[in-house]
């Protein structure tokens, strides 16, 4: 059996879990040599009680059962084009070794690149407001500017916002899922997949063919952590995934982020509370993200501007710009904006598109627009 095949081995043993398999190696610095040690010698490793050691004897018994697993695995991993790697590849994302429960096996359809390790997790609630919904698109695409990789977790909400953000964005963009990944849930979203497998990656620590049981997102949410640098919330409950989430990355020594919201706002009570405790720094934009991240992201930022998306940078027109001018950051009806820019309306929607498109401008419900 080779190293994947023992990692396997390892993780099909319930009782273990993540971070005991970490401790085993650490403890032996590779899995074969764990096997090769006697029984009694499992017990010198931190969390291998004698319970765990009868499961680990258990499972050595069955061993050849369960190397038949990990052959059909491996026939259902190609069979479904799903790509596997372990802890000691190279292409395991670097972030994500460094915590004490990283998964030793991560299988992920897409592509993996080193960029990952200057990412950051943006998470929130599966039923944002209109607020949060305009927040989350802003600070994405401020993100993207910079080139900073994107990792959510797929769901409703904020996460498929920022998955949809950073694919517009041409950005890089990770989906972790709390199933496995050939296991497309929530299933509206399965055009997202195909994209995000076309510009970066779906990655789970499940096996194919694992349904979206509730009890393993709060798994998942550790890996999004991982990966990232820092966790950005975006509006959550108190005691949401989000904020589980956001605890896990402190747990790692992340930074973690928020945006404040209404105080009379269920979805913004779990953000106001990681403020207000301290968890969490209070965030208005990129740019109070970059201020504490900036010593870890300098190799990617070499040569950017703290924020490319400045109108200075962005090529608009004389018509379009008589009709920018007039908008501010509160909402203004295109009633008004026709007035104020003495142009008719139809040409206004025309420029107002073509400004949405770049990014400067919002629309809201009612014909009305702001400025990002």
């Amino acid at each position: 059996m080779n190293k994947l095949g023992y990692l396997y081995f390892l993780s099909s043993i319930k009782k273990l879990g993540a971070w005991r398999i970490r401790n085993i190696l650490d403890h032996y610095d590779t899995p074969e040599r764990f096997f090769a040690a006697e029984e009694r010698q499992y017990r010198n490793v931190e969390g291998i009680d004698l319970q765990i050691t009868s499961s680990i004897a258990d499972a050595i018994y069955r061993r050849k059962e369960i190397e038949d697993e990990f052959e059909k695995l491996i026939e259902t991993l190609e069979k479904k084009e799903i790509k596997i790697c372990s802890i000691f590849d190279d292409e395991y994302p670097e972030n994500l070794k460094t915590i004490s429960s990283s998964p030793v096996i991560l299988y992920f359809k897409g592509r993996l690149s080193r960029d990952d390790r200057y990412s950051l997790g943006i998470v929130g609630t599966r039923v944002p407001t209109e607020y949060g919904k305009h927040t989350c698109e802003k600070l994405t695409n401020e993100v993207c500017a910079l080139k900073i990789p994107v990792i959510s977790g797929f769901a409703r909400g904020i996460d498929t916002i920022a998955h949809k953000t950073a694919l517009r964005c041409g950005n890089l963009t990770y989906a972790v899922f709390g199933c496995g990944v050939d296991v497309v849930y929530p299933a509206e979203n399965r055009k997202l997949y195909d994209e995000i497998i076309e510009n970066g990656a779906v990655i789970s620590e499940f096996p194919p063919g694992t349904k979206p049981d509730k009890m393993n997102f709060p798994r998942r949410n550790r890996i999004i952590s991982g990966i990232s640098l820092g966790t950005v919330v975006i509006e959550s409950s108190i005691g949401g995934g989000a904020v589980l989430t956001a605890e896990m990355a402190l747990e790692q020594n992340k930074e973690v982020f928020a945006v404040p919201g209404y105080i009379h706002s269920r979805q913004s009570e779990g953000t106001n509370e990681l403020i207000k405790k301290g968890q969490a720094k209070l965030i208005t934009g990129v740019d109070d993200i970059v201020s504490e991240l900036e010593r870890k992201l300098a190799p990617l930022l070499s040569g950017q501007q703290t924020l490319p998306l400045q109108n200075s940078r962005v090529n608009i027109t004389k018509e379009e710009r008589f009709v920018f001018e007039v908008i501010k950051r509160e909402p203004i009806h295109i009633d008004d904006i026709s007035d104020l820019a003495g142009r008719p309306v139809q040409e206004c929607l025309v420029h107002l598109l073509s400004l949405e498109f770049k990014f400067l401008i919002r629309q809201m419900p009612g014909k009305f627009f702001s400025r990002n």
